[in-house]
């Protein structure tokens, strides 16, 4: 009696596949193990930028909370979205959200300096407002008005070459200054300056 063939003495047909023996690796399922799949991104994730996001929200709080603030909370909003993003797999996504948080976190810092340069600028208009409590700040806007009238033709008080040479103020009263004009031709002038309640304009006599 003739035993059957072995596993090897299976015979194969002209250009069919070859059998699978015994010890030969199992080819993997589709889908499990194949490369890209499930496997965590390499390299280094794109930039998040979610502080300097938080940078420019405390200073959209502070100098411009209208349009400043907003940017930056959109700036935030795209930033947080960088990690989860890239650690999902979803690389280029990751990166449109970086790229969207640089960008709103730059618009916030522009507008957060245009905040900081209209306070500065109201914090020095306030203090160039005129304050004529003090008789030095009395003194330099009476020189600066005569020297107008006698510089201007069509004034009463014009006369050709003549200059202030200094105006000197001093107080007289709680809201009255005394001051000394001089001019260029040796001339004087003593007049009484009455100063307003608010200290924002006065009167000469």
């Amino acid at each position: 009696m003739t035993d059957g063939p072995g596993p090897a003495e299976f015979s194969q047909e002209p250009g069919g596949p070859a059998p699978w023996g015994y010890g030969q690796p199992v080819p993997p399922a589709p889908g499990y193990g194949m490369p890209g799949y499930g496997v965590p991104p390499q390299g280094q994730p794109p930039p998040t930028y979610l502080l300097w996001a938080r940078i420019a929200a405390g200073g959209g709080v502070l100098f411009n909370l209208i349009l400043g603030l907003p940017a930056a909370l959109v700036a935030m909003n795209h930033a947080r979205k960088v990690r989860p993003l890239w650690e999902s797999g979803n690389q280029p996504a990751a990166v449109i959200e970086s790229r969207k948080a640089r960008t709103w976190a730059i618009v916030s810092t522009v507008l957060d300096a245009l905040g900081v340069i209209l306070v500065i600028a109201v914090i020095a208009a306030g203090a160039s407002a005129s304050n004529f409590n003090t008789p030095s700040v009395v003194a330099a806007s009476i020189k600066t008005e005569l020297q107008k009238r006698i510089s201007d033709p069509g004034s009463q008080y014009y006369q050709p070459g003549l200059k202030v040479t200094s105006v000197a103020c001093k107080a007289s009263g709680t809201s009255t200054d005394l001051c000394l004009d001089t001019f260029s031709d040796g001339q004087t002038l003593t007049e009484t300056v009455v100063i307003s309640s608010n200290g924002q304009s006065y009167v000469t006599r």
